[in-house]
């Protein structure tokens, strides 16, 4: 088994399982929007998509290049040294969001907000980049933008439907009575089964964040990361998550994270 089969493979329990549902759900339907975009998500053409409509830019000022593609270049080094298959065109992009975070998705897409840049030391942000090749490196990138993007278009579709019938919420009538039956059973069987989904993702997602967590620190960064860990720990004014919560929670609790590279450093 390739590595990248390997890794994927946890997913593609939670794609099947969206994939079968809907599909029963629309009547098959659904199997003609799979056809098309899930070959398409493995396309950097879904990923230049994602990239515009999350308002995703490329590095442009002068200051941002000379402050971050040696940063970049220091880490994707290190990167390289604990997975050599690793991509070699993965590129930074910044969001002009305020908020301390970064992301990746895709073959080539590795994101810093516009807070993070601001607000984070060069050792945070090294960090906190040696983290995300850890998802390149386990190709949860892919997976993830093969699930969202094969989602999109039956979840669009639905949400119009939604819109629709609000529109004709205080309207009566046996047509427009039976199309809120149907849509209202066709509906909370796709949330339901979406539901399912997500919690059965989330709980693959936990998992692959402890194995990020692991890759910074075989890639030499995991004292930034643990570092900056504890950074945003500090500057976090959130209660603490109900067990609710940290099921639908797409990470586990930042104290565990922190625990775990600490114990690695030290």
């Amino acid at each position: 088994m390739s590595k990248e089969n390997k890794n994927i493979k946890p997913y593609m329990f939670g794609i099947l399982f969206y994939f079968i549902f809907f599909a029963l759900i629309t009547g098959g339907i659904a199997v003609i929007f799979y056809i098309i975009t899930i070959p398409l998500a493995f396309t950097p053409t879904a990923e230049n998509f994602w990239r515009k409509i999350s308002g995703i830019r490329p590095l442009r000022l002068k200051e941002e290049k000379e402050r971050l593609l040696p940063l970049f270049k220091e880490v994707y080094e290190g990167a390289i040294g604990a997975d050599p298959d690793l991509s070699k065109g993965i590129k930074i992009y910044i969001k002009e969001d305020m908020s301390i975070n970064t992301f990746a998705f895709g073959r080539s897409t590795l994101v810093l907000t516009k807070g993070s840049i601001q607000l984070l030391s060069d050792e945070s942000i090294k960090g906190l980049i040696a983290h995300e090749f850890g998802h390149f490196s386990h190709y949860d990138t892919i997976a993830d933008l093969l699930i969202t993007f094969g989602n999109f278009p039956l979840s669009f579709i639905v949400t119009k439907l939604a819109n629709l019938k609000n529109q004709y919420d205080d309207s009566s009538g046996l047509i427009i009575s039976c199309f809120k039956a149907l849509y209202n059973a066709v509906y909370y069987l796709f949330k339901g089964v979406q539901t399912i989904g997500d919690l059965f993702l989330k709980h693959i997602y936990r998992k692959r964040e402890y194995m990020a967590d692991d890759f910074a620190f075989k890639s030499g960064f995991g004292k930034e990361l643990a570092g900056v860990l504890t950074q945003i720990y500090h500057m976090s004014f959130d209660k603490p998550k109900s067990v609710k919560e940290q099921l639908k929670s797409s990470h586990p609790p930042i104290t565990l994270r922190i625990e775990e590279l600490e114990n690695a450093v030290y």
